[in-house]
């Protein structure tokens, strides 16, 4: 009940809105351009276009991460107290600032294949994502096809019943005329005044499916709803008369090599496989080639200024001599900090090596990460499995709803060209005196019914003819 109420405050909604808009020129849409504003506009699409954009971005990360690595560092540090001295290295106390700039490389020449196996799964994910892209607009194109002829289905609906109200009113002309010459009673007449408005209640309510009708579709395809934007009614009497010579099992055999659903994970499979020895190169040995290149400047590399001087020390004497030896240590009146240029050209170093990674024990997460991946793949072979039965009851129930839509249709038209007999012998009738106004308007309603009955059998026939030429590899437009 929440729910039909929540419809109808839509329509009215969309009513109200499109009401200020009815002065703009009407714009007339095809089934095509509808699907094609679909899939530019459509939420879940965009989404699903921006995971294969990730996925994208990803297969190229993963190229990107067999090249060598580099970064750069440097630094600036004001250090007091008990430091080690840079020059000397030797622990003192001291209080001096460093520089130093430094670059570091390392490049993985083995890893158990890891890298080029990373790189073929994030390929074959990428993959994945394509296909799921693939079927988000095939599920989007049906979606829309079906809301397009529901629109259609209702502006027929409505029509028919626009009919009824003008066919009352003329009748209901003939028999006030009758009334007021005294051929007719009162009560019929207020029988006939009853039924108008039922007709036109109908009519309103018909009125109102039609609009919650273009609201669905304006809203999947993104479009702002608007009164005077129409739909190109489709060759319907065409497609009704087109029959399905082919098996279910052949139209899947067909579908089942170019379904993306399929075809996705058969491909989450390949992925699942490739995961697996991404997981198992973890347990080879790792070759690393690493280089780096660094100087340092400090304040405590000093050198001297000024005229020196020779100062002896003796460090010693001669034996049976006892001559004094000594040692000569030049002496500079003042100190002066050794200039950046000349400490960096001085200190810079560089160093090349390989390392060598042998994995032991790491907490059993290596051989987890195994076997999980193995548990993985069994269940890709499943969805596998699962997603071609799922297709294979999809189109035998494609084909089953098909041909229960052609015989319902088939009786619809019987029991509309019945209904249309009965109803005219019966106006005939009443006209005539020989049938009751009671049993004219039960006919009347039979009839109603039946072309009400008809419309939807005639519509749902063409969604069924259409989700068959889908499977079929036929275009829905």
């Amino acid at each position: 009940m929440l729910k039909n109420y929540t419809h109808l405050f839509l329509s009215i909604c969309f009513a109200i809105f499109s009401f200020g808009n009815s002065a703009l020129a009407q714009k007339t849409y095809s089934l095509e351009d509808c699907i094609n504003i679909a899939l530019q506009n459509n939420i879940q699409t965009k989404q699903q276009n921006l995971q294969t954009e990730n996925a994208k971005i990803d297969l190229r990360q993963s190229k990107l991460s067999a090249l060598p690595s580099l970064n750069g560092q440097a630094s600036n540090n004001w250090q007091t107290g008990f430091n080690i001295n840079p020059r000397t290295n030797t622990p003192e106390d001291l209080a001096f600032r460093t520089n130093s700039v430094g670059a570091a490389s390392s490049m993985p020449i083995f890893n158990g294949f890891q890298t080029t196996n990373n790189v073929r799964l994030k390929e074959s994910d990428y993959i994945v994502s394509k296909h799921d892209l693939e079927n988000s607009k095939n599920n989007l194109k049906l979606n829309v096809a079906n809301n397009y002829l529901r629109v259609l289905q209702q502006n027929e609906i409505l029509e028919a019943a626009k009919n009824q109200v003008n066919i009352s009113k003329v009748q209901l002309e003939r028999q006030q005329k009758l009334y007021d010459l005294g051929g007719l009673n009162k009560s019929k007449l207020l029988q006939l005044k009853a039924q108008i408005a039922t007709e036109e209640l109908n009519f309103i309510t018909q009125q109102n499916v039609l609009n919650s009708a273009y609201l669905d579709l304006w809203q999947m395809i993104d479009l702002i709803p608007d009164t005077a934007n129409k739909l190109v009614k489709l060759e319907v009497n065409k497609i009704l008369v087109e029959d399905e010579s082919r098996s279910p099992l052949a139209i899947y055999t067909d579908f089942e090599k170019q379904s993306p659903d399929v075809l996705a994970a058969k491909q989450r499979q390949r992925s699942a496989d490739l995961q697996r020895f991404v997981a198992l190169g973890a347990r080879s040995p790792r070759i690393t080639l690493n280089g780096s290149l660094s100087s340092f400047y400090t304040t405590l590399n000093t050198q001297g200024t000024g005229t020196p001087t020779s100062l002896a020390i003796p460090i010693g004497l001669v034996e049976g001599t006892n001559q004094i030896v000594n040692t000569y240590r030049t002496i500079y009146p003042t100190n002066e900090t050794v200039s950046f240029n000349d400490q960096f050209n001085k200190n810079f170093g560089t160093s090349l090596g390989f390392t060598l990674s042998v994995p032991v024990f790491n907490g059993w997460s290596v051989n987890s990460t195994i076997q999980k991946s193995t548990i993985q793949m069994e269940i890709a072979k499943l969805t596998e499995k699962q997603t071609q039965q799922n297709l294979f009851k999809s189109i035998n129930s494609s084909y089953l709803n098909f041909k229960n839509a052609q015989l319902r249709h088939a009786a619809a038209i019987q029991s509309v060209e019945a209904n249309k007999e009965a109803v005219d012998i019966s106006e005939k009738q009443y006209e005539l005196g020989g049938l009751s106004l009671t049993d004219y308007l039960a006919s009347k309603n039979s009839y109603i019914k039946a072309q009400t009955d008809y419309l939807q059998a005639k519509y749902e026939l063409v969604f069924r003819k259409k989700v068959l030429d889908f499977y079929s590899g036929k275009p829905l437009n």
